[in-house]
């Protein structure tokens, strides 16, 4: 949440700032960013020669990769600067009017980078990216079974299928052929709103520049944040967590996490401290009401993977990759409700005296906005919904 791993197969943060030397012998996927970053370099991109790309276990090439410290990175310091001409940007408003006419746009003029004869290190690194990986491009079997797992109760909301009331109904676009399919996804899981970028942290008319937001030693792994970014992002602080970033960028975030539970009006950071033991950072004060609903939830998980998870993938017709992140996302999910249920913080009713702006607590976005996925409670007196 507030610390995100950069991780290859999900982000182009991290596959996009790597040094010029950095390469692992058939490694195809560190050669394509090598090629992307001397392409930049070339083009006028700067990239600080004090990061290094490598896994995050040097002797594991199966473990993720990581954005590191090669030497003291002052606050303030410019990690990477991107020209604008070098960023993928939409050139004709297309689609029904509203917020779809930019993100046709870009979807597009992602869709022509990957064409052709003459497609760039950039374009050929984009092309080389996982196929389908977030929830809103799985399978219609895929779909039904992490469907099932969530009960329509448990986050992340609104799992519905990009293609089919995106692209095809707002921008008319052809969901039947694979590159448009990948481009979509790439837009929805990797922009930056209307601009497709290799690195995030602020526009300026002059290209995209990537900023130390505090002093970074030797050694240290850098992170990015979704959601606890400056004047960008604020609107998601209240509810975009751990479930919201499983949803919208297909992998499961380590620790800190964010998780709500709004049928339970439960609301909870996870924070690891010392000796790596977890601790629960209520937000919002927990009932005994919702508490109970946590226990009925996390039991029926279980038998659900008593039930599912013995199961082979190929059993289950759905494909390796939807396999593994649905289970690594159970796993999260069912450790998340563990750990608050298990906690011994006092319990009180005042959460369902609220109304439904419970939630909101440090930023500006409210019930009543469109951009969230939380969904109203009954307050104490009220009908059940």
């Amino acid at each position: 949440m507030s610390l995100l791993r950069w991780l290859a197969a999900a982000s182009l943060l991290l596959g996009t700032v790597i040094a010029a030397s950095f390469t692992t012998v058939d490694d195809d996927h560190d050669v394509l960013i090598t090629n992307l970053l001397s392409w930049l370099r070339d083009n006028g991109a700067y990239i600080n020669d004090a990061v290094v790309v490598r896994h995050v276990n040097q002797n594991d090439a199966s473990t993720p990769r990581g954005l590191f410290a090669t030497k003291t990175i002052e606050e303030g310091e410019t990690i990477a600067t991107i020209p604008w001409n070098l960023i993928i940007k939409s050139k004709d408003k297309t689609g029904e009017p509203g917020w779809s006419e930019t993100d046709c746009g870009i979807i597009d003029a992602t869709i022509e980078a990957m064409s052709g004869d003459n497609i760039t290190p950039y374009g050929h690194y984009l092309l080389a990216q996982p196929r389908g990986y977030t929830p809103g491009f799985w399978g219609k079997e895929a779909t039904e079974l992490l469907e099932e797992m969530l009960n329509d109760r448990l986050p992340p909301n609104d799992v519905d299928d990009m293609l089919d009331s995106e692209w095809k109904k707002m921008c008319r676009g052809n969901v039947n052929n694979p590159l448009h399919v990948h481009a979509v996804m790439l837009v929805r899981a990797r922009s930056d709103w209307d601009l497709l970028v290799p690195f995030y942290e602020s526009i300026k008319e002059t290209g995209h520049s990537l900023i130390a937001s505090k002093r970074i030693e030797v050694g240290e792994e850098l992170y990015n944040s979704y959601n606890h970014c400056k004047n960008v992002c604020d609107q998601y602080l209240d509810h975009f967590g751990t479930p919201e970033m499983f949803l919208h960028f297909g992998f499961v975030e380590f620790l800190p996490q964010r998780w709500l539970f709004d049928f339970a009006r439960v609301k909870f950071d996870l924070v690891q401290g010392e000796e790596d033991k977890v601790s629960v950072n209520f937000l919002v004060p927990p009932s005994e009401r919702g508490m109970a609903m946590l226990r009925e939830e996390l039991d029926r998980l279980e038998s659900f993977a008593s039930k599912r998870r013995g199961m082979d993938y190929k059993e289950a017709n759905i494909t390796e990759t939807e396999w593994t992140l649905l289970w690594q996302y159970f796993d999260a999910l069912r450790d998340a409700l563990s750990f608050a249920i298990k906690s011994d913080e006092a319990l009180v009713d005042d959460v369902w005296k609220l109304d439904d702006d419970w939630w909101v607590r440090d930023g500006t976005i409210k019930a009543t906005d469109d951009e969230h996925w939380i969904r109203p409670t009954p307050r104490d007196g009220d009908e059940e919904l």
